[in-house]
């Protein structure tokens, strides 16, 4: 065989595309066929199983937010003194279709995902290829997810870097530890997705935050600027407005997720009952009413709650709105006192949206004189 096939084979499997993988197989047996050696040949391609149901699926669990699979296998660099590793290799599970998404931000990310499949043309061309996001917004709303299901359109594998790892006690060792994690990643084809961004990426005037802090963020600057185009640069934060004023101009595009919108909403209600309870009925309005001000974590905690009550139970068919109520009750009021005013608050936001005075009677104790009393009382009369 040749030796610059076999190592092209051997290049594409660290590079973790498994298209760049079959193509130099296929080259390797083309090459043998040419030397007559045909039985050696078809070895090679029978030798190759790739299951793609099998390396993108769907995720099975609510529990599994984000929704993918660890490898184990490749080795990753560690913390020089602490020998934590400083990423984890992940296949992504989902695809963006399984992200309820606000369509303007679905439309960039479908740009993103054609220009990385059209790399070689937009290259030739003279043309970088967007390869660089950052995601703001509040926890849950899912800015993970959303990195997960971009690296499973693009089926490259995510380089998940876990911060307890990067960020060292010891003066010098995190900007060390991000030359090593760009190091690694830099002749692979992969998503390198920083979590938790602020961390490494804080304004550099903060007279708060000590010199280390300032190189760190120096040595990330570099890291990025040298980073090749193969490497698809992901980053999340829940605090874009610590980040360096240099950060932003790293990036092709920086997209904001808020709070799911009534969309968004009705998507993740209806396919969670069409993929989780598909033989119950529900009343999807106050569902989506009621979810109103959470994030897409919390929405789905209150289904998974749901679903598990109705299992325990032993309730069939029909999902009442008392049930619906109760549990909702349950999710927002776990901190509360029964006799605060957040409680009666959260009575009130049922009530306002249609769950009757009776209902919240049942599923509180609560009389309903008394209700309406402290309704009244704390000024939360119907306009």
């Amino acid at each position: 065989m040749k030796s610059n096939l076999v190592v092209k084979l051997i290049e594409a499997h660290s590079s973790g595309s498994e298209d760049a993988f079959k193509h130099a197989l296929n080259n390797l047996a083309d090459d043998e066929e040419k030397k007559g050696n045909a039985s050696t040949a078809l070895s090679l391609r029978n030798a190759y199983v790739y299951d793609k149901k099998r390396s993108v699926s769907y995720a099975d669990s609510p529990l599994s937010e984000m929704s993918f699979s660890a490898q184990t296998a490749i080795p990753t660099p560690k913390d020089r003194d602490s020998t934590l590793e400083l990423l984890e290799i992940l296949t992504p599970k989902i695809k963006l279709s399984d992200v309820a998404l606000p369509e303007k931000t679905v439309q960039v990310l479908k740009q993103t995902v054609a220009e990385q499949k059209s790399m070689q043309q937009l290259v030739d061309k003279g043309v970088v290829p967007a390869n660089r996001l950052l995601f703001c917004g509040p926890p849950g709303c899912g800015k993970t997810l959303t990195a997960n299901a971009l690296a499973g359109e693009l089926e490259i594998p995510i380089a998940y870097v876990k911060l307890d790892g990067l960020v060292s006690s010891y003066l010098g060792q995190t900007g060390t530890n991000i030359r090593k994690i760009f190091d690694y990643v830099k002749n692979k084809r992969i998503m390198l997705f920083l979590d938790e961004f602020d961390a490494i990426a804080k304004k550099r005037d903060d007279s708060n935050e000590l010199g280390e802090l300032k190189r760190v963020v120096t040595t990330l600057l570099q890291n990025m600027d040298a980073m090749p185009a193969n490497v698809f640069l992901v980053a999340a934060t829940n605090h874009h407005h610590l980040l360096d004023p240099a950060i932003w101009r790293r990036f092709n595009s920086s997209i904001l997720l808020e709070l799911p919108n009534l969309d968004q909403r009705i998507q993740m209600i209806e396919r969670f009952f069409a993929d989780k309870m598909p033989d119950f009925s529900v009343d999807f309005k106050t569902l989506t009413i009621l979810s109103e001000g959470m994030s897409g974590a919390e929405i789905q905690g209150f289904l998974l709650s749901l679903a598990k009550y109705c299992v325990l139970e032993n309730i069939s068919g029909s999902i009442s709105q008392n049930e619906i109520a109760e549990i909702w009750l349950q999710q927002n009021t776990l901190f509360v006192s029964e006799n605060s005013d957040d409680y009666i608050k959260a009575l009130y936001k049922l009530k306002k949206n249609g769950i009757a005075l009776r209902t919240l009677e049942e599923i509180t104790g609560i009389p309903k004189s008394t209700l309406d009393y402290r309704f009244k009382k704390e000024g939360m009369n119907d306009e």
